[in-house]
């Protein structure tokens, strides 16, 4: 770096002038003013530097492009298949009409209320197949419903949630001149664990709270079956005791048990996610306050030198702490190794030029 950056300081220290200077100067033909000898450029060529011309283009840094926008393919993929979905579920539904056991209110709501109740895996018991192909219709609905259509639902909601969070964050960071509040944390642009818990404690009593009012009015029953039966749907546990028995109930359970349960299932995560953070915390927090004893100095050793750099303890830290294992080490040395050609034990440009060839 030293004998690079001498020709640097010595074309900084030329002047314009002497820029000038080294420009030869063109005499006319009449004149009889003799031409001065041109003057030497004092800008010359680092030896030591890198010509850019055999730099593989790959390698040169590029202006970051945009990030694409995924939000409207994720949305419409997992509508489109819910659209899917219950289409070929009433169909099938309405072609075996006799192969359902059920108490009716009106077929497209009956069939629609079928396909979400089998989506959520609730299973109230007022619609259940009673014949071979009905029942062989209801398997192909759970497993597909739960095994695909669940789960792009999920990356939609976690998408959606994303969303949120950041638009949170940016509101909170706008209002706040803290680089960091009680709400967000603006240095590590995410919300704080109190946040998201409290957020899923929202999400829970609310959709417990509609359901039960919309069982109270819609359902006529009283309030301790209504808070019952909500509890009972959110959760997907669906004993069978209860469920929506007229038109207009199964017309708003199609729509709130699916957001329901996606929601109430989020929002568990979420605390648990704040369980498993807090021992984390507590872990790293032990670790870090902890003595380095001789054993600790051994297992760290990597190279086997009787000591330990900076980036082996860093290492070695991270691994008591559950961070990283050996096998992702083995996998990153082994990364290194392949790019270190001649084992140097260092990562040069010609060593990146001779991979990339």
């Amino acid at each position: 770096m030293e004998e690079m950056a001498q020709p640097l300081l010595s074309s900084s220290r030329c002047g314009h002038s002497e820029i000038e200077e080294s420009i030869p100067i063109s005499s006319s033909p009449s004149s009889d003013v003799a031409t001065p000898p041109p003057l030497k450029s004092c800008l010359h060529r680092a030896r030591t530097a890198p010509a850019m011309s055999v730099i593989p283009v790959d390698l040169l840094p590029h202006d970051s492009e945009p990030a694409l926008d995924t939000s409207s393919p994720i949305i419409m993929h997992a509508s489109l298949l819910l659209l899917l979905y219950l289409s070929l579920g009433m169909l099938a539904y309405f072609f075996n009409l006799r192969g359902f056991s059920v108490v009716q209110t009106h077929p497209a709501v009956d069939a629609m209320y079928f396909c979400i109740v089998t989506l959520c895996t609730i299973g109230y018991g007022d619609i259940t197949p009673v014949t071979p192909v009905t029942k062989a219709i209801a398997c192909v609905l759970v497993l597909v419903g739960f095994g695909l259509i669940n789960a792009l639902l999920t990356n939609a909601v976690n998408h959606l949630l994303n969303l949120q969070e950041s638009a949170i964050i940016d509101s909170v960071c706008c209002a706040s001149t803290r680089p960091t509040s009680y709400i967000v944390d603006a240095e590590k642009g995410r919300m704080r664990i109190r946040t998201k818990v409290g957020l899923a404690v929202v999400a829970v009593v609310l959709s417990i709270g509609v359901g039960a009012v919309v069982l109270r009015l819609l359902e006529n029953v009283d309030w301790m079956d209504a808070v019952y039966l909500s509890v009972m749907s959110v959760t997907t546990v669906g004993y069978g005791d209860g469920s929506f028995k007229t038109t207009r109930g199964r017309i708003f359970a199609s729509i709130w048990l699916l957001v329901s349960t996606l929601a109430v299932g989020k929002a568990f995560l979420y605390l648990v996610e704040a369980r498993i953070n807090k021992r984390h915390k507590r872990i790293a927090k032990w670790i870090l306050k902890r003595d380095l004893t001789v054993k600790d100095l051994f297992a760290a050793d990597l190279n086997q030198k009787g000591f330990i750099s900076k980036s082996e303890f860093v290492i070695h830290k991270l691994k008591e702490m559950g961070r990283i294992g050996e096998k992702e080490i083995l996998s990153i040395c082994d990364q290194f190794n392949k790019i270190d050609l001649y084992n140097t034990g260092k990562i040069t440009l010609p060593d990146l030029v001779i991979v990339s060839r």
